[in-house]
């Protein structure tokens, strides 16, 4: 039994704990394993983040040819502070509720009345630190924009506390929900905005609807009466604690370069390398991000020690073996991407594109040891995950940007990746013992696939950059992509069926597509 359920509930069993892959009854006679509800909880959850990044493909599309460069620039420069902020005071309030086998309206409650107190704190930091930033950075349009997307942040702390009932039941359409219909409508409030003005306000409005609207339907699929209360603080405090110390780290790891950057570069600079790396940052926030809650409950089931490092192992394969291949199509044919889609102005992008999607690569591994020490109520290693990032990325970052500009940067980037993924190795060997061959064992295969198709991509992207006009271009860059991740899953399927066919990503893909056959079959009298 895991700690955190003796401590909070006198050592009674919680009665969801069960094995990562223990059968379990999920219908009229129909079985399913754990890591078949966690797979189908993921398939949800990435469902609707590929349907919201594709309209949010789509708005940046519209906005790249209504806005210009230097419009980008200005809002990521407010985007930046805000989201520094919004990621040092996060407080990880579902996922401390989903590790309580019996959830009450005291619980939820507290939530609320935690969610509120963030909003004020963080609305009244903003408001404080406004004015300072518009005459550092000498611009004194960001007053009125980082006063107004504050709004973003404050709202998505304040979603119902009661949707936490659905991700302990791995019920994540209503997040799907969420997530396309804000998308949705933020892109006609961005459009109509940049079409009637033509001003950069198109893209900070477009940012408010989103949460504005998920945090509206959150009400109305998980009904909550709010009440202020504090009763429940013990069973967030831990998760709390060691939360803060890891996101002010995370929080300056993540935008200390942009900070840097937007101080130093030209707006029109600045947006195409925000551009660029939002780009780039498109399939983790899709796939990967979207995995952690299912991901958390699956590890908060687990009751035996042992069971940790396969649970791990089998997650880290699935993660990378579905992102990896999206980011390597993104990298090696990054020039004819930015021309299809952003167009000539932003061209100077694709090879900023090309260095953030390979650094998001080497990154993807990491991203698993976020849900499992969560589950396992030692976020401290998360900390530390923080600080060996930051150890490395801001002198490298400083003495890049002082050598090489831009370039240096980018390249600064991939060394602090570079170092979290060794430093993860380590912790995560100090923290289930697994070890780093092992962690190694568990991506060979998509590695290796991911090598065939690069060496591809490589070969044919001369073609690819040589069409004369638009639509060869968007011919060949599709034709190009399709038969490289084709290529992609017939190796990763040679390569599981030499190693004797393991339990994985590629076994659930294998019985999956079995069972649809099997329910295609005409039925004998």
């Amino acid at each position: 039994m895991n700690p955190q359920f003796s401590r909070h509930y006198g050592g009674r069993a919680n009665p969801r704990n069960i094995q990562f892959n223990e059968e379990i009854q999920v219908g009229r006679g129909e079985v399913a394993s754990r890591s078949e509800l966690v797979a189908q909880a993921g398939m949800w959850v990435i469902a609707g983040k590929l349907v919201a990044r594709g309209i949010d493909l789509c708005s940046l599309l519209i906005l790249t040819h209504l806005l210009s460069p230097a419009d980008f620039g200005l809002i990521a420069l407010a985007m930046t502070t805000i989201l520094i902020a919004e990621v040092v005071v996060e407080l990880p309030l579902a996922q401390a509720m989903v590790r309580v086998s019996t959830l009450t309206e005291p619980v939820f409650a507290t939530a609320f009345t935690l969610g509120m107190l963030r909003g004020v704190f963080l609305a009244s930091l903003m408001g404080v630190l406004a004015w300072p930033l518009s005459l550092l950075y000498q611009e004194p349009r960001l007053i009125s924009l980082i006063c107004a997307l504050a709004l973003a942040p404050i709202l998505r702390g304040l979603v119902s506390p009661r949707m936490v009932i659905f991700m302990q039941k791995y019920d994540f359409r209503r997040d799907f929900l969420l997530d396309v219909i804000g998308k949705i409508s933020a892109l006609v409030v961005a459009t109509s905005i940049a079409l009637g003005t033509g001003s950069y306000w198109a893209i900070a409005w477009g940012t408010i609807t989103t949460p504005l609207v998920a945090f509206i339907l959150s009400y109305i699929f998980a009904p909550l009466r709010p009440r202020l209360t504090l009763s429940q603080w013990s069973i967030f405090s831990d998760m709390v604690s060691w939360n803060t110390a890891s996101q002010l780290i995370s929080a300056l790891n993540w935008q200390m370069d942009k900070l840097l950057v937007g101080r130093l570069a030209d707006w029109s600079s600045f947006g195409r390398y925000t551009v660029a790396d939002n780009l780039s940052g498109l399939p983790q926030q899709a796939l990967v991000q979207p995995l952690t809650r299912p991901l958390i409950a699956a590890f908060a089931n687990i009751t035996s020690p042992a069971a940790y490092p396969a649970a791990y192992c089998k997650a880290t394969n699935a993660v990378f073996s579905a992102t990896a291949p999206i980011l390597v199509c993104l990298a090696m044919l990054s020039e004819p991407f930015v021309r299809i889609v952003l167009g000539e102005k932003w061209l100077e992008a694709a090879p900023m594109l090309h260095w953030f999607a390979l650094s998001y690569l080497l990154s993807v591994p990491a991203e698993v040891l976020h849900p499992l020490a969560i589950a396992m109520n030692k976020t401290r290693f998360v900390a530390l995950r923080m600080i060996s990032e930051f150890v490395v990325k801001l002198p490298a970052l400083v003495i890049g940007l002082a050598l090489f500009g831009l370039n240096g940067a980018l390249a600064a980037r991939c060394v602090a990746t570079a170092a979290v993924f060794i430093a993860v190795a380590w912790i995560v060997r100090h923290l289930i013992g697994v070890t780093i061959k092992q962690q190694c064992k568990a991506l060979w295969r998509p590695v290796s696939a991911c090598s065939v198709m690069a060496i591809f991509l490589f070969l044919i992207t001369p073609f690819v950059a040589a069409q004369q006009t638009l639509l060869l271009m968007i011919l060949a860059t599709g034709a190009s992509g399709l038969t490289a991740v084709a290529a992609y899953g017939a190796t990763l399927l040679l390569l599981w069926a030499a190693a004797g066919r393991p339990d994985g990503v590629e076994s659930m893909v294998v019985k999956k597509v079995q069972r649809m056959l099997t329910s295609m079959r005409p039925r004998t009298a």
